[in-house]
């Protein structure tokens, strides 16, 4: 992989921007000027650790051995650490419990959420209204009353088994002891019910009361 230093990144991701600016200002000048003046205003834009956000991105996505790594696999690698200690020892259910009393302030305020503006709200609340879920989630499908996104452990599993060797969970594991009571019991404390359908494309649907 080609060393990338922070200053080099920063200086070569001016280069293109600077290049990409001048160019449209060239053809749509207005449009320019009111970009501008909404990046002076932007939060996100001020933030002073962009550079290093973008370089850690590039070098993961530039890592490609023994697999492709994604922004995702960190957080996903330790969890399915955590639950091929906790299935072994036979923990999973006291794991899954004790995730949802750590959630229990964030699981108040959805609740109070769905109270106000509906079930959909609930949706929102557990998947992309939370970071929680966006970094862990390549994609989040949107649709009234359903979202959907890729699976982030089957394929992080089948690389632990392949590159490491330890790991004796089964990916039926992870959706059977983890995900699906772990949304269950999110519904449950926010009061709405949920139609869950595990696969390499995960479905989380509001289900009739």
């Amino acid at each position: 992989m080609r060393q990338l230093s922070r200053r080099s990144f920063g200086k070569q991701t001016m280069k293109w921007w600077g290049a990409l600016s001048i160019l449209t200002a060239l053809n749509f000048p207005q449009t320019v000027s009111a970009f501008m003046n909404r990046m002076k205003e932007n939060e996100f834009l001020k933030r002073e650790d962009l550079s290093d956000a973008l370089k850690s991105l590039f070098i993961t996505y530039d890592s490609t051995r023994p697999y492709p790594h994604k922004f995702n696999e960190t957080i996903s690698k330790a969890q399915l650490r955590s639950l091929e200690f906790c299935i072994s020892k036979r923990l999973e259910k006291e794991y899954v419990e004790h995730y949802i009393s750590t959630m229990e302030p964030l699981l108040q305020r959805i609740k109070r959420w769905i109270e106000k503006e509906g079930p959909e709200k609930g949706l929102f609340g557990m998947f992309e209204g939370t970071t929680c879920s966006y970094q862990l989630f390549e994609r989040i499908n949107i649709k009234k009353g359903e979202r959907s996104f890729p699976c982030p452990y089957k394929g992080m599993l089948e690389n632990c088994k392949k590159y490491l060797g330890t790991f004796t969970i089964e990916w039926r594991d992870v959706c059977y002891k983890w995900c699906i009571p772990t949304w269950s019991g999110f519904a449950k404390k926010t009061g709405i019910k949920l139609e869950i359908n595990p696969g390499e494309e995960c479905r989380v649907k509001l289900a009739n009361k």
